[in-house]
């Protein structure tokens, strides 16, 4: 039987989200499930990060015993961790000094998109992703193999209230930029606020009229005019935009 949603544990597995929990978030592991073939591979680390009581070497077909309805990368290693736990918004917003970048997704439902995201967000500095309550992607396991492991990096937030959320980042001085196909393209002379937050929206429908309207900034991405394809995908706009933030910021 599967490890499902309403249990206060959750399996990931590969190398890159594996090592990156253990780096991260030693404290949150529950148990380490090795391929006793491949010890040699792990043995070093989990020694380093004083992890031995909880890891088990099992033989690969032991692995693949654990869990079948899990989508696995690699049968090498496998983590059994503490399932990740929402941040207040006040966690995730910076001092009223700092240079700051949030990402929030609205109603972002695939989950690889926004694992990709989510490994954009933290190589780009972001300090934070909010993402919707409702007709949303939420993290799993799925999401930290896509991320590479990100997701043991990047602190998020779940909003019941979307709407509100922006308004809390306003009143803490963030200019709210959405990424809109009517809105104005960015250029090499745009510069965002050093204190911004991206929204990013649905695959399909795009980010709300509601939300729109809460914006103090709609842009938009430069593209060629090609039939059939209207936009970047959600993953790779926000790769576009951030790094335009990172360097011009």
């Amino acid at each position: 039987m599967g490890f499902n949603c309403y249990l206060k544990f959750m399996l990931i597995s590969g190398d890159n989200c594996c090592l990156t929990c253990i780096y991260h978030n030693s404290d949150k592991i529950i148990e380490i499930y090795v391929n006793s073939e491949k010890k040699h591979l792990y043995q070093k680390t989990i020694e380093e990060y004083n992890l031995n009581k909880v890891t088990k070497y099992l033989s690969q077909n032991e692995l693949l015993t654990l869990d079948k309805d899990l989508k696995r990368s690699s049968t090498n290693i496998i983590i059994r961790r503490e399932r990740y736990i929402p941040s207040q918004i006040d966690e995730i917003l910076a001092l009223e000094t700092q240079k700051s970048l949030i990402i929030v997704a609205d109603q972002i439902s695939d989950q690889n998109n926004l694992g990709n995201m989510i490994r954009t967000a933290v190589l780009m500095g972001a300090d934070g992703i909010i993402l919707t309550e409702h007709s949303s992607a939420q993290i799993t396991n799925t999401t930290s193999s896509t991320s590479s492991g990100a997701t043991e990096i990047i602190k998020h937030h779940i909003s019941k209230n979307l709407s509100r959320s922006l308004e809390t980042l306003k009143n803490r001085g963030y200019w709210i930029y959405s990424l809109d196909m009517s809105g104005d393209e960015i250029n090499n002379n745009f510069r965002f606020d050093k204190k911004s937050a991206l929204i990013i929206g649905n695959e399909g429908r795009g980010i709300r009229k509601n939300i729109l309207e809460k914006s103090d900034f709609k842009i938009s991405i430069p593209q060629k005019k090609i039939e059939g394809i209207d936009s970047y995908n959600a993953a790779n706009s926000l790769a576009i935009v951030s790094y335009h933030y990172k360097i011009n910021t």
